[in-house]
């Protein structure tokens, strides 16, 4: 029998399970990864805890396999190891308390609570928050509806043409703005009073400036203008590269404009105060609540970087980028949390969501789109808010 044993344990150690060289050689990059900047005590304590289980079974099974005693051994093994199945905390439950996360997948929005439970919606391709998060609005094919956070509808307007692009008001939410082709249109908070504003504008969500008034920034092809929505009046007007993506400041005093190769920062006059340069690739952008820094995705060949800018000051000077996230892949949303404590990236070639804390520890809720259900693909990043009061 000890000679048993030990031909059991020589071919355990010299031979690799089937495929485990080729699923190591895919697997490492994304691994290797995902554990950057994690606290690796505490990481490996808890894999080898998870890793317990399916090694003790293949040891058993290759034990039944190579010796006489397969059946006793066998009850043996399930008096041990039988026992009710724990239910698997969800990957979503590691978000931090105060606010929800709103996600886009193939199926529609989820609006996901820190308890990690998830409510579906509605069938949105794009989706956003309410200012106070007391209601979800979306567009869905010639449709743009609001719905509460449960999902309930609460208006709906239908035009004839493809929507896009909605963006709910600062303050009081007393307009939603949104895009059909490439006209600008606004609709009261409660759905009426749908309006055109300005046409020819770019495919970009329109940016609301917070304080007084209803001031709404919007793209153009060749540049950006500011409007009040009330009276349709312009406001001011500059010339811009390709935009991606416009983003007010809390406090109105800023105004984020991302274009591919650079970030540059207004005021609320439309003037300049700060020219960042970027590497190519930038494809979206996370304002802090600070309005004196924000968060950059950049795309590329290799793969996706997160990279963080400062944008105080008052010369157009450049700021260096500091590097938060690096990863094979893409990443598809980033926002910070609610009170601006740390950075969401939704890290889709992972199948992942991070977070990256102050002190650049990253914790990982990971398998998101098992959460979802079937057929809903990875959930997409859209928005995280603030409690609803």
């Amino acid at each position: 029998m000890r000679a048993r044993e030990r031909e059991l344990r020589r071919r355990l150690g010299e031979q690799p399970l089937p495929g485990e060289v080729a699923a190591g050689a895919r697997a490492w990059p994304l691994v290797a990864a995902a554990l950057a900047g994690r606290e690796p005590a505490a990481r490996r304590r808890r894999l080898a805890l998870s890793l317990a289980p399916a090694l003790a079974a293949a040891v058993a099974a290759l034990v039944l396999v190579l010796t006489p005693a397969g059946p006793a051994l066998g009850d043996w093994i399930e008096s041990r190891f039988r026992a009710e199945p724990v239910p698997a905390t969800p990957a979503f439950a590691a978000l931090p308390e105060g606010g929800r996360a709103l996600a886009l997948s193939s199926t529609g929005a989820f609006v996901v609570r820190p308890d990690g439970s998830l409510r579906r919606v509605g069938a949105f391709s794009e989706a956003g928050w309410s200012p106070r998060g007391l209601h979800v609005v979306g567009v869905s094919g010639d449709r743009v509806v609001a719905v509460d956070p449960l999902g309930t509808p609460k208006w709906t307007v239908a035009r004839p043409g493809r929507v896009s692009h909605p963006a709910w008001s600062a303050g009081d939410g007393f307009f939603v703005a949104y895009l059909e082709g490439a006209s600008l249109r606004v609709v009261g908070g409660n759905g009426a009073g749908d309006r055109l504003l300005r046409r020819g504008v770019a495919a970009v969500t329109p940016a609301w400036r917070p304080g007084a008034g209803y001031a709404l920034t919007y793209a153009r092809p060749r540049g950006i203008e500011s409007v009040d929505a009330v009276s349709g009046a312009r406001l001011w007007s500059r010339p811009a590269r390709r935009v991606v993506e416009l983003a007010w400041g809390r406090d109105g005093a800023r105004l984020a404009v991302l274009e591919p190769r650079r970030l540059r920062v207004l005021d609320r006059r439309g003037r300049l105060l700060r020219r960042v340069p970027l590497p190519p690739g930038a494809r979206a952008l996370a304002l802090h609540r600070s309005g004196r820094r924000a968060a950059v995705l950049l795309q590329q060949r290799r793969g996706a970087r997160v990279v963080e800018v400062g944008l105080a000051g008052s010369t157009a000077t450049a700021s260096a980028a500091r590097t938060l996230f690096e990863g094979p892949g893409a990443v598809q949303g980033l926002e910070w949390s609610p009170d601006g404590s740390r950075l969401l990236v939704a890290w889709r070639d992972a199948d992942q969501w991070l977070l990256i804390g102050p002190d650049g520890r990253v914790r990982t809720l990971a398998q998101v789109s098992r959460e979802l259900g079937a057929g809903s693909g990875f959930p997409r990043l859209a928005g995280w808010c603030c409690v609803t009061h």
